[in-house]
């Protein structure tokens, strides 16, 4: 930590009783915190730190707490059970922070606190965890978290990697098990290294994870081999087509990286990028003028209404729903506190409107793309098999699950190419 006079500890406070508390996502607690108060790269990074590692690891610290408290953890006051939870985990997972800096200062967050009177019994919980050496362990962080993987876009590979040698930025392909046909994939131990370069200001660089760009060379494949059997068949005339839709699109990333693999491919190309608010469709406008890209439509449209000015209009719809996001939890370890089988069976149903409403925009012949962020197999195989029992005419042509592991190297990801007959 750095010598700042801020008190670094009351912002991780605040902003984890925001997540615990007020239903705040953690990406987005944190970013607002940064963006109000001045802080330096050092400071950022142990906040970062902290209150991800307090809520990936809540489970033993709330035991430990449990162990050494008179008070269960669901009877605590809530400002002191941030308090504990945040200072056991420095206490415990983070060796280089002294005990007695960790305790003295959560100490005193209590005393200044409408709650003061209780800051002996915060002191006495914690030097009891403090004394037991046999508690402290070692965190261990998922190696996905290591990684950043990107994607170079245009063509632009060359001055990419040239700029990245030149202010000695260490990157190397993907190494997973994941094989990709069209994509180059790559990976920085630093998201933060990516956005500093000019590379990635000027559009030459699309930031997405593995099991993300697979789907979208996996898609790549499918279309040019599509494309290989209409003209093959005469069906085409000489003139090649291509009208392409993402209808829960997002920041954007599928739709852009499968225009990039695809676009030159096709004489006329249409592709449209939708989602249900100005907000979403205002994420995603970023992404596309940072990148430059004049053909790429933009509308606001739930996808869970069918629009029947569409029928038959796409040769290819992608739908990277809603979902529970069990796949990327090492990323967003606040997932799981928002996790419970209601949401899950409220998104399963959305999930199944989606693909109900979006199924008549598929040509025939063409690709419905279903994929989610999760590996439930609600979200997933369940859906597509009540897909199928009601609609005969699309069939399965694609097929996997990515499970986030070291062997894959990529979140957990499902994905499913449905063909319409």
């Amino acid at each position: 930590m750095s010598n700042s006079n801020k008190n670094i500890r009351k912002v991780s406070f605040d902003i984890l009783f925001e997540v615990f508390f007020c239903n705040r996502l953690l990406n987005l607690a944190l970013n607002e915190k940064f963006e109000k108060i001045e802080l330096d790269e050092n400071d950022k990074s142990f906040i970062k730190r902290e209150v991800t590692g307090v809520i990936e690891k809540i489970e033993n610290i709330d035991e430990l707490i449990n162990k050494y408290s008179k008070v269960s953890t669901n009877k605590l006051d809530r400002d002191i059970l941030v308090v504990l939870r945040l200072a056991v985990y420095e206490l415990c997972y983070m060796d280089k922070v002294p005990a007695f800096a960790t305790i003295n200062e959560y100490v005193n967050i209590v005393k200044k606190s409408k709650n003061s009177r209780l800051s002996g019994f915060v002191n006495a919980i914690l030097r009891n965890i403090d004394r037991k050496e046999s508690e402290k362990t070692s965190i261990s962080s998922h190696s996905n978290d290591k990684n950043c993987y990107f994607r170079i876009y245009n063509d632009h590979e060359e001055s990419v990697l040239k700029e990245m040698n030149k202010k000695n930025i260490s990157y190397k392909s993907y190494d997973g098990s994941l094989e990709f046909r069209y994509a180059k994939v790559y990976s920085v131990n630093k998201y933060k290294d990516i956005l500093d370069l000019d590379s990635f200001k000027n559009g030459d660089i699309l930031i997405e994870d593995a099991s993300s760009i697979f789907l979208t060379d996996r898609l790549a494949y499918y279309i040019k081999e599509r494309e290989k059997e209409i003209k093959k068949s005469q069906e085409r005339d000489s003139i090649s087509m291509m009208k392409l839709l993402d209808a829960c699109a997002s920041p954007g990333g599928k739709i852009l990286s499968l225009i990039d693999l695809i676009y030159g491919d096709y004489f006329y190309f249409y592709a449209e990028a939708r989602d249900i608010s100005e907000e979403k469709i205002f994420k995603i406008c970023e992404n596309v003028n940072r990148l430059k890209v004049l053909d790429l439509n933009l509308n606001v449209k739930d996808a869970t209404i069918h629009d029947g000015l569409d029928d038959d209009k796409y040769d290819v719809v992608l739908l990277d729903v809603p979902c529970t996001g069990l796949g990327v939890i090492d990323k967003k370890p606040d997932i799981k506190l928002n996790y419970s089988d209601e949401k899950k069976g409220s998104l399963v149903k959305i999930q199944r409107k989606i693909l109900d409403a979006c199924k008549h925009y598929v040509k025939k012949g063409g690709i419905l793309s279903y994929s989610t962020c999760t590996e439930t197999k609600e979200e997933n195989e369940d859906n597509i098999d009540h897909f199928l029992s009601h609609n005969e005419d699309f069939e399965v042509v694609f097929e996997k699950k990515i499970r986030r592991n070291d062997e894959n190297k990529a979140d957990g990801f499902y994905m499913c190419f449905l063909k319409r007959l």
